[in-house]
């Protein structure tokens, strides 16, 4: 197998870096989000307000950095015109994070989805000459992780070691209402605070670390806005009036 990306998952962002203080090594997968690859949507359920925020272009590294950035679109035109190659590869990199935790003491966790929103469960992969339905089958004792404003994706049959959380938008409280209701969790992105409680369920502090699968079940993961432009977005993808949705 051709190792195209010595640098997959990334293990040093600043969400990624508190998951060690949990007992975790968790590694991140990152492409180009939206259609900033060239070769198709990549996050079909994305708002205007999300595009223009989007973690994967406008804050962290991928805002700082060119390389990044051409890094990421290469990645995502890895994904869509080689898809069997990309995940073997995929694979590759995940046993190398679980070898790297296993020597540092740590468990592992994934996160196929770092900026982008793939049906991850839907895609095989095979890896040592066996092939398995996804690659959450093939690491059956690794906890994998996303966001999603996919509603479909909560109707299928989940791995059981793949957890998601929904994602509010400016434009998708009707379905994070029945999310809620079904015993899932929403995470939103506050611009002035944490509240108590939101869309009348309590809200806990999902900066604290991206370890989704840790959190109590039918809660609201409160995030702080990230980079300059979502700290001044007034699309409604920050959520800034608290009173007026809290019931």
């Amino acid at each position: 197998m051709q190792i195209r990306f010595e640098r997959f998952l990334s293990t040093d962002s600043p969400k990624a870096i508190k998951a060690s203080g949990y007992g975790y090594l968790n590694g991140i997968n990152y492409m180009a989000p939206y259609k900033l690859g060239g070769v198709g949507n990549l996050c079909p359920n994305a708002s205007a307000g999300c595009i223009a925020l989007c973690l994967g272009d406008h804050s962290g590294q991928a805002a700082m950095s060119q390389l990044v950035k051409d890094s990421r679109k290469r990645k995502a035109q890895y994904f869509m015109k080689t898809r069997a190659e990309y995940m073997a590869e995929f694979a590759y990199h995940v046993r190398k994070a679980i070898n790297k935790a296993n020597k540092l003491g740590l468990k592992t966790a994934i996160r196929p989805n770092g900026s982008t929103d793939i049906a991850y469960e839907g895609i095989p992969v095979t890896v040592e000459g066996t092939v398995h339905r996804n690659i959450m089958e093939a690491f059956p004792e690794t906890p994998f992780l996303d966001y999603t404003k996919n509603l479909k994706r909560f109707d299928r049959a989940l791995p059981p070691n793949y957890h998601l959380t929904f994602s509010l938008s400016e434009t998708n409280e009707p379905q994070a209402r029945e999310i809620l209701k079904r015993g899932y969790n929403v995470a939103v992105v506050f611009g002035n605070g944490l509240p108590e409680t939101y869309l009348g369920h309590p809200v806990i502090n999902g900066d604290e670390h991206d370890l989704r699968f840790l959190d109590p079940k039918g809660v609201i993961v409160g995030l702080s806005p990230k980079g300059h432009k979502a700290k001044k977005d007034a699309s409604g993808f920050v959520i800034r009036n608290y009173a007026t949705h809290n019931a």
